[in-house]
């Protein structure tokens, strides 16, 4: 049985870790009610009622996407359920006239990771958390967070559960490579948040030990931020944002712009499929200057084509960590267009600001300058978007800017952190 294990639970994706007896870590394997094998799950639930006697059943990860698109939409689909945990307006929902508490929700889907991963997890973790959780304006939002966290997972059986901050974990799976101490400010990109930590850190540093921690901050930008930027100035256009079309009495009348405001979340699309707003497209259609642009846009919304548009962006996306340009291309909708690194620079050039002013919030708050930063650790899959890294760069310096384990460097940490606050 693995004694020290982290669970990171993440906006969009999330791992569990363990660690060793040589107190090195490593991933815990998921297995797939396929029977592939994942390193990390994704953060999503999907309910739809099923069977020959019909009952709700619940898939979560990318068993519920897949479910999702073979059900044509035809169920409820959940994700980012992390963002909502220090909402005190977010009780409960109903799901096929029952109702769920959002820890309930976040339970079965820690429930089903756990059920997922190979060997006997036991009932002690030391699970991360964010600086600040998504929406939290005061710390009784923070704390609301907290509570129903630790109600999910004893729900999913983990009685017994030490929190530690995200980029503290992060942190730890840096300083396993130390010999001495370092002042570090770890940068954790990801999905749905952007945490800055600044850490005094080495191999011997207690995480527990509130003195090593003089500083952090939290902003809600992330990778889905950077994937809008593309949805608004590339693919909304090629469905006919900005265009007009003629109502019946002849009026011009401008494209309804909360139409393409559906398309910055793969999974709202599906709220475009009804009666009245298939209607409406098909009027906007018959009249439209750009008919071609909004016959795809009905097409997309008719075959829950969401998911599929959303992954192509993420790989132009992707694309442009490494290259001066990237080509969009959505074949099914016939949809392609090349994009500048340079433009895209442009787009996303406000968060990145935003961002820059957290940094030197918490270089304020931790009573230092960034010359005195000896690293600067940068994780999580948005910190390989070069504007990104450029801004760090600048302010840092390239030769202080280290990395590695993007993706799981804080899943590996709370691991790390668990051998040592479990023993």
């Amino acid at each position: 049985m693995s004694e020290h294990i982290g669970i990171d639970f993440g906006t969009t994706n999330s791992a569990i870790a363990s660690a060793n007896s040589d107190r090195s870590t490593s991933l815990v394997p998921l297995v797939t009610p396929g029977g592939n094998t994942l390193e990390s799950w994704r953060s999503i639930l999907f309910f739809e009622i099923d069977g020959p006697q019909p009952g709700l059943s619940c898939a979560t990860g990318g068993d519920a996407i897949e479910r999702y698109l073979d059900s044509g939409g035809d169920g409820r689909l959940i994700q980012s359920i992390k963002s909502h945990l220090a909402s005190a307006s977010f009780k409960k929902t109903q799901i096929f006239n029952r109702p769920w508490k959002l820890e309930d929700l976040v339970g079965r889907f820690l429930r089903s990771l756990r059920e997922a991963a190979t060997g006997e997890l036991g009932n002690r973790a030391v699970v991360g958390r964010p600086v600040r959780y998504w929406g939290a304006e005061t710390d009784e939002d923070d704390e609301r967070a907290i509570e129903r966290m630790r109600a999910a997972l004893d729900i999913a059986g983990f009685g017994q559960v030490e929190f530690v901050f995200e980029p503290v974990a992060a942190a730890f799976h840096y300083a396993q490579r130390l010999s001495a101490p370092e002042l570090v400010l770890v940068a954790d990109f990801g999905g749905g948040t952007s945490d800055f930590s600044l850490i005094r850190v080495g191999p011997d540093t207690d995480p527990a030990d509130p003195n090593a921690i003089l500083a952090n901050g939290g902003i809600g930008i992330g990778g889905d931020t950077f994937d809008g930027a593309i949805v608004d100035h590339v693919v909304s256009p090629l469905l006919g944002k900005g265009s007009s079309y003629k109502d019946e009495f002849g009026a011009a009348m401008p494209a309804p712009p909360w139409l393409y405001g559906m398309l910055r979340r793969w999974h709202q699309l599906s709220f475009l499929k009804s009666g009245e707003n298939m209607r409406l497209l098909a009027k906007i259609e018959r009249g439209s200057e750009r008919p071609e642009q909004i016959a795809a846009l009905i097409e997309i919304v008719e075959d829950d084509l969401g998911f599929d548009l959303h992954r192509s962006v993420e790989q132009a996306k992707i694309d442009l960590s490494s290259a001066d340009s990237a080509d969009f291309r959505f074949a099914t909708a016939d949809l392609a267009e090349s994009i500048a690194l340079a433009s895209f620079d442009d787009w996303i050039q406000p968060p990145i600001e935003t961002i820059e002013a957290i940094v030197d919030q918490v270089l304020e708050a931790g009573g230092t300058e960034a010359g005195a930063v000896d690293r600067v650790f940068a994780t999580g899959g948005t910190s390989f978007v070069p504007r990104v890294r450029a801004s760090l760069e600048r302010r840092f310096g390239a030769e202080r800017i280290v990395s590695g384990g993007e993706l799981i460097s804080v899943a590996s940490g709370l691991a790390a952190c668990a051998a040592r606050l479990l023993r």
